[in-house]
């Protein structure tokens, strides 16, 4: 697959927890009248991050659904997405200025109605050449209600979140959260760089039926984006 934006943190995370929760012992070895049989632990190629995402999205299927099922943390979905990056002036840790990565798109299901997919990271993990922050866009002071998933989903080299605007996050209600995430990227402070059809699984956060004029709202943040086949 071709892969435009792989988030390694969380992947990792995926593949350790599976790891943990499971030995994976495979046979071969010793010998028996039916041959040799032992035992050996399978390991994980740490060091592959394309490995690493067909290990975690393997593990994932289990708890991944569709956008009209919604049941479980992971979504898999084919979406023209819009990516691209905001620049936030602050909420870091000594530092101002902070890109992040930004994506959205609009689904019109035949069983949920019209949907918002909005997905937040970091904008490190996109592949290849970057996408280039729009200067002339409007650069926003914070993005309160969205800090906790940026904290849950930064890579090790990215800016800290200052405590305060993790704490002043905890008050923030799904209904909330998705209003602004609407609010951002529909308004003068995205402008999206690139838009295709990607082959996307995201870890869903949050959502919501209340933020017209939209049936559901989606917050969360992508595992992987591919280019599609179709």
């Amino acid at each position: 697959m071709d892969y435009r934006y792989i988030s390694k943190r969380l992947v990792r995370q995926i593949v350790d927890e599976d790891t943990a929760g499971r030995s994976r012992w495979r046979f071969s070895g010793f010998p028996t009248p039916w041959g040799a049989i032992g035992l050996y632990r399978e390991p994980v190629n740490r060091k592959n991050d394309f490995a690493l995402v067909r290990e975690a999205t393997k593990i994932a299927s289990d708890d991944t659904s569709t956008i009209a099922q919604g049941w479980g943390p992971y979504i898999r979905a084919e979406l023209d997405l819009t990516i691209g990056i905001i620049t936030v002036l602050g909420g870091w840790k000594d530092q101002w200025h902070v890109e992040i990565a930004a994506m959205k798109a609009e689904v019109v299901d035949p069983e949920v109605g019209r949907v918002f997919v909005a997905m937040f990271g970091s904008a490190s993990n996109y592949l290849g050449r970057k996408p280039v922050a729009d200067e002339l866009a409007e650069v926003p002071s914070d993005v309160d209600g969205l800090y906790g998933i940026l904290d849950r989903t930064r890579e090790f080299e990215d800016p800290a979140i200052e405590n305060y605007f993790l704490d002043r996050d905890l008050g923030y209600t799904p209904s909330s959260r998705a209003e602004i995430a609407e609010r951002m990227l529909n308004g003068p402070r995205f402008r999206g760089i690139r838009s295709e059809r990607f082959d996307v699984l995201m870890q869903s956060f949050s959502t919501d039926e209340s933020t017209k004029p939209y049936d559901l709202v989606i917050l969360g943040t992508p595992i992987w984006i591919a280019k599609s086949s179709t």
